[in-house]
């Protein structure tokens, strides 16, 4: 055993059971170890979100189809009209993955992914516009927010 992997195996606490790597796939990619398990097969969208998320990209595809020509000038522009970003809103595409108690859609990660795929289709910014407030903002006050926040 070389003095880098004994003094990283020093370093493993108590929480760093094989249990926990099995649920902590990324912590066992730190440690350069891949879990097959949680990669494959691919994670799919539970049935009773499935009609739901359906309901979703459909309304991304519709929404998206009547834009399309304007992406390329937002490119140029680098930016999205307000009234772009509000309709995006109101689809409720930026609370996505919050749970529906908060008043967002719930959406598993997959679902999510899936929503985000449908709206790269079009033009990736649109997509990275849904991201941003929902893995950026949105997530960080779901997390570590309070009830009033």
């Amino acid at each position: 055993m070389s003095a880098d992997s004994s003094a990283a195996k020093e370093l493993e606490t108590d929480a760093d059971t094989d249990d926990d790597r099995e649920h902590c796939p990324a912590k066992a990619l730190f440690r350069g170890e891949i879990i097959r398990s949680a990669l494959w097969p691919f994670p799919k969208v539970e049935p009773e979100q499935a009609e739901m998320l359906k309901m979703v990209v459909d309304s991304v595809d519709r929404f998206l189809a009547d834009t399309q020509g304007e992406f390329e000038e937002w490119d140029r522009l680098g930016e999205q009209p307000e009234e772009f970003v509000a309709a995006l809103r109101e689809l409720g595409l930026f609370g996505l993955i919050i749970p529906e108690d908060y008043g967002g859609l719930g959406l598993s990660n997959a679902g999510y992914s899936r929503v985000l795929q449908q709206s790269s289709s079009y033009d990736s910014s649109v997509s990275l516009t849904i991201g941003a407030h929902s893995s950026i903002g949105m997530k960080g006050l779901l997390l570590f927010g309070t009830e009033g926040q």
